[in-house]
């Protein structure tokens, strides 16, 4: 008595007739591999140092959720005390972006720019006007800034930098530079 996993001698045969006259599949999909990320970061080396900054922005993720009103975030890693400084206008801002009338992607590769631009000119606050309008900006906006790794702090800009259309950015300097010296203690 065969059992009960083995394949008896009849079904066997019965198989090798039903295949006889068949012909292997001919591979028509191409073979997803992952990128190791040694290749990842080469590739991301070789871009232009403002498009590396979009490696940054995800427009899916929606890790920042606004409240009623103002709009406020510390990184994890800062003193919750720097968004009560934005907020009360102790630091001012050293440049102005202005994304009005702009689309998502343009507003995106705009903010990338200015966040690159600080980082080179050593400008520690910065001031956003994304404007109200329908709000898409107003929403995109502190996400794409809270996946920054330089973003130390934003909050809705007081009443004279545009109010809830517009957002005062912290940024996190070199070390060793001047202005990151100066920028330790924001009151």
């Amino acid at each position: 008595m065969p059992r009960k996993n083995q394949i008896s001698p009849e079904e066997s045969q019965l198989f090798r007739e039903l295949v006889a006259d068949t012909s292997p599949l001919v591979q028509d999909k191409k073979w997803h591999h992952s990128t190791p990320v040694a290749a990842k970061t080469k590739a991301k080396a070789r871009l232009p140092a403002k498009e590396q900054a979009l490696f940054y922005f995800s427009d899916q993720y929606e890790g920042y959720v606004s409240t009623d009103g103002a709009q406020s975030y510390t990184a994890p890693e800062e003193d919750a005390l720097l968004t009560r400084a934005l907020k009360r206008g102790q630091i001012q801002p050293q440049v102005t972006l202005d994304l009005h009338g702009m689309t998502q992607q343009q507003a995106k590769l705009e903010l990338t720019s200015l966040l690159h631009w600080c980082e080179l000119q050593q400008l520690h606050c910065a001031c956003i006007v994304h404007g109200k309008g329908l709000g898409i900006l107003a929403r995109k906006v502190p996400n794409w800034l809270i996946q920054h790794p330089n973003v130390r702090a934003f909050h809705t800009a007081p009443r004279s930098w545009g109010r809830d259309g517009a957002l005062l950015v912290l940024l996190r300097l070199a070390k060793g530079s001047v202005a990151a010296k100066d920028s330790d203690n924001p009151a």
